[in-house]
């Protein structure tokens, strides 16, 4: 009889990972900065003055804007649903509770809102209401 050689056939044993891994870190690191990038923030002009401080740390965020909107920590409040909404924030207990309520407004936005605003906040029992404001530079003038 004839013995045919075998051949064997050649079986890759490892396969090199390392371009796929680049590929997705990549995707990872594209995606990652697209997200920050794309975060787009409430368009608010504050008024400036000189005696502007940091926000305190725990603190909510009441905006009045120049459409005549008001925003609780970022989220879209009728006027008539604000004062329910502190109040919640009164009901909660004292080591949740924020320590300050920090009240934005437009320049354009209206002024009788803005006092609307505080004055709800105040009936409600609020007293530590800060207000938000944009630091004046040296150069500009005063008016």
């Amino acid at each position: 009889m004839i013995r045919f050689a075998q051949q064997k056939k050649a079986v890759a044993g490892d396969v090199n990972l390392t371009p796929m891994i680049d590929i997705i870190f990549n995707l990872l690191i594209f995606f990652l900065i697209i997200a920050v990038i794309s975060q787009k923030g409430l368009n608010l002009t504050l008024p400036k003055t000189s005696t502007a401080e940091k926000r305190p740390p725990k603190s909510l965020e009441i905006t009045v804007t120049d459409d005549r909107r008001i925003l609780f920590d970022g989220e879209q409040v009728p006027e008539a649903q604000l004062e329910q909404r502190l109040r919640l924030e009164m009901d909660r207990v004292e080591t949740d509770r924020a320590e300050s309520i920090v009240l934005k407004a437009d320049v354009d936005a209206p002024f009788g809102m803005f006092v609307t605003v505080m004055d709800t906040a105040r009936h409600v029992g609020l007293k530590n209401l800060v207000i938000a404001t944009k630091r004046k530079t040296s150069l500009e003038p005063s008016p």
